[in-house]
This record gives C-alpha cells, sequence and structure tokens, in this order.
C-alpha cells in the first residue's frame, strides 16, 4: 500500500489501523482502477445521481468522501444548514475521532447567513480546540465536511493534490 496515502488517511483515523487500511483499499482502488471502483461502488454512486462514468478526478473526490463518511470520520451538511448544525453533525465525527465533543451551539449562526460564513463560524468554533475545518472538493449544494489537528492542517492540502485529491482548509 502507498505509505503516504497511509499517512494522508491516517490524519483522519488517528491511528485506527484497521479503519485506515478499510479507507487505504477504498481509495487504491479509485485511484487506480476507475472503472472497478465504479462497478463495485455502484449502489454508492447510484445514490448521489451518478449512473454513468465521471472524470476521474471527480471519482477520487467522491471516494474520499464516501469512504471516510462509512467511517463516520466525514459528514455532508446542506449549505442551508447553520454554523450550529454543522457542528452538531461534526460531533458525530469527533465522536469516532475520540476527541471531546463541541458544545452544543444551536444559536451559532443565522438561517439569513447562509453558505460559506457558516463555515467560518465553524472554524472559529474549533480553533480554540486546535482543530481545523476541512471541506472536500465536491461539486453540489452541500458541504462534506471532517476536522483535522490544526498543526496537520497545513500541509494537508499539498498532501492531498500530491495524492490526486482535492479539499480546502481553514
Amino acid at each position: 500500500m502507498h505509505p503516504e496515502l497511509l499517512a494522508f488517511l491516517d490524519i483522519f483515523t488517528l491511528g485506527d489501523t484497521a479503519a485506515t487500511q478499510r479507507l487505504a483499499v477504498r481509495l487504491n482502488l479509485a485511484l487506480t482502477d476507475a472503472a472497478g471502483y465504479a462497478t463495485h461502488f455502484a449502489e454508492e454512486l447510484a445514490e448521489r445521481g451518478i449512473e454513468s462514468e465521471i472524470a476521474p478526478q471527480e471519482l477520487r473526490d467522491i471516494a474520499l468522501i464516501d469512504g471516510l463518511m462509512a467511517e463516520d470520520l466525514a459528514v455532508e451538511c446542506d449549505w442551508k444548514e447553520t454554523a450550529g448544525d454543522m457542528l452538531s453533525s461534526l460531533n458525530d465525527v469527533l465522536t469516532r475521532q475520540g476527541r471531546p465533543l463541541l458544545a452544543e451551539v444551536p444559536d451559532l449562526g443565522t438561517d439569513e447567513e447562509l453558505g460559506p460564513e457558516q463555515l467560518d463560524l465553524v472554524q472559529d468554533a474549533l480553533e480554540p480546540r486546535e482543530l481545523a475545518l476541512v471541506m472536500f472538493n465536491l461539486d453540489g449544494d452541500s458541504y462534506p465536511l471532517s476536522v483535522v489537528a490544526q498543526e496537520q492542517a497545513e500541509g494537508l492540502t499539498t498532501r492531498a493534490q500530491q495524492l490526486g485529491f482535492k479539499l480546502h482548509q481553514w
């Protein structure tokens, strides 16, 4: 297995070797055999409305997102959600990562300020815990999100690009 891929995934799994291996097998398939991935994960792709061949870059990004979501290491939030709703969803990721949960903040963000501004508020809530928000590349009306340690976030985008994935971190 590609050592750089394992190190990249370990940032999200926090050393859960079994989860890292499951993710690596899935992503290795997407990186080396797009048609094989599309066949093996046809049901998941169909749930996303993908029933024909897509660009390799898009397939890689979807494989990463769906793999992390299958491990409860990422969530997909609607762009209409407030920052409080997003933080509540991210508590599932924090639970899976074994990190302390965020306090419920239902009044954080308003329905009048939807979209990217809410992501800034989410990051503002994560910063005091030395955590960084990660948003994966996906065209659509949702935000695939995860959380990593701030100290690992700086090189994460570059590392992702070297492996063929696209993501953004705050």
